[in-house]
């Protein structure tokens, strides 16, 4: 996918909603970052390190929950988060979109927001959240799509791999969303 072409669709069809948020105890964010890299587009996902006690292992993005007294809005969150987990500064100007809300099996509500970055990032991972970095081709990516049911979960969704990585639940929804921006 080119990278023009999501900034516009995001610019115009997903823009940001600066608005103060209300705490809740399930609500949180994520930072979708896209750039290139080899003249490809590559996005960056995490493996969440294995000891937490949401999500643990699973491929996700930078993102946490949303901290009262500590940020007023859910973009602040996201910026936060990245910079946390992955001591990445994300200028807001490179913030081009707010997608739908996504909801988990367990309850949280997470909005993603997507960045163009102007170069590759460099990145130093917090070893306490974050057991692996991945730069991963971005319409490669998206070309594994299957629809897949997971064991033991009560909903089918779309999955998606890299490698022996497997992309499902709330970031795979994400993707979908991005993949499906020009429909």
């Amino acid at each position: 996918m080119d990278l023009f072409l999501i900034k516009d669709k995001l610019k115009n069809n997903f823009p940001l909603a600066r608005e103060v948020t209300r705490a809740h105890p399930k609500r949180a964010a994520v930072m979708v970052m896209l750039y290139l890299k080899d003249n490809t587009t590559h996005v960056l996902m995490t493996r969440r390190a294995t000891h937490l006690k949401y999500h643990a292992g699973e491929m996700s993005f930078p993102g946490g929950m949303f901290e009262e007294g500590q940020e007023n809005n859910l973009l602040a969150t996201a910026l936060r988060e990245t910079r946390e987990e992955l001591a990445i500064e994300i200028n807001q100007g490179d913030v081009f979109g707010q997608l739908n809300i996504v909801y988990t099996r367990l309850g949280f509500e997470i909005t993603p927001f997507v960045s163009i970055l102007p170069l590759p990032p460099e990145y130093e991972p917090d070893k306490n959240e974050v057991g692996e970095v991945l730069e991963i081709p971005f319409t490669s990516l998206l070309s594994t799509q299957q629809w897949a049911v997971r064991k033991n979960l009560p909903e089918e969704g779309v999955i998606y791999r890299f490698g022996h990585h497997e992309i499902w639940g709330a970031s795979a929804k994400i993707l979908d969303q991005i993949a499906n921006l020009d429909t």
